[in-house]
């Protein structure tokens, strides 16, 4: 008999934070540009900062093991 797997590991990891961070920026970026009438170029250059910074912290301070 083969065991079926049902996904019982509903833990969330920092990369998966991180991953979902990138494009949480993103979204962010774009609504603060809609609601707060700041300017695109501004709002995805701070969404691009935020985006590196959780890249740098995943692939070079914390790296997977």
């Amino acid at each position: 008999m083969s065991e079926s797997t049902t996904g019982g590991d509903l833990t969330v990891s920092r990369y998966d934070l991180a991953l979902g961070l990138i494009p949480g920026a993103y979204a962010a970026g774009l609504l603060a540009q809609t609601v707060l009438s700041v300017s695109l170029v501004a709002a995805l250059v701070i969404a691009s900062l935020v985006a590196t910074a959780a890249l740098v912290d995943v692939l070079l301070v914390h790296p997977p093991v």
